[in-house]
């Protein structure tokens, strides 16, 4: 009885890594260490929390979440919901959702540009659903909301994204 009851947990345990593994979500009630917030913090309305990300100049404001195995993924569905005050968004400018593809040491660029999501100008919380289809060859993923306005060092545009609901999950 002892064996079928290790086993079962051992299979539960491995359900649980495969579920979370296929879906990523911060806590904002308690982000894990995991989670890198450079000129970025959690803040509250309404009840709700989410990621304030404000433009420093000379660097990139950004939450960051480390390199994820993809683990024979085929795309990437990232939604969210967010504003903003910058209309500007682009591979490696503006506001963007970075989400770089790795062979394992490269990165896997799509026509020679890196992937992600692109937001417009919206003054009011906005939700947006994207999926993307993993490049031949990627191994794993980042992602990182990103407030890169290219600002010389020192000075600040003020520019900002906010962000909640975030989930990106992976779609064999």
């Amino acid at each position: 009885m002892k064996m079928k009851s290790v086993i079962a947990a051992g299979l539960a345990m491995m359900a649980a890594t495969i579920i979370a593994g296929e879906k990523i979500a911060p806590d904002l009630n308690k982000l894990t260490p995991e989670w890198q917030l450079t000129s970025a913090k959690v803040m509250e309305e309404g009840g709700q929390k989410y990621f304030h990300i404000e433009d420093i100049g000379g660097d990139i404001a950004r939450v960051a979440y480390p390199s994820t195995p993809l683990n024979g993924a085929k795309q990437v569905k990232v939604t969210l919901k967010y504003r903003t005050d910058v209309s500007m968004s682009r591979p490696s400018a503006g506001i963007w959702y970075y989400i770089g593809f790795w062979d394992g040491n490269n990165p896997v660029k799509v026509n020679g540009e890196y992937c992600g999501v692109f937001f417009e100008l919206k003054n009011e919380w906005t939700a947006l659903e994207k999926i993307l289809d993993v490049p031949e060859g990627a191994k794993e993923f980042e992602a990182q909301l990103r407030v890169q306005m290219n600002t010389p060092k020192g000075k600040s545009t003020g520019n900002f994204l906010d962000a909640k609901d975030i989930v990106i999950e992976l779609i064999k």
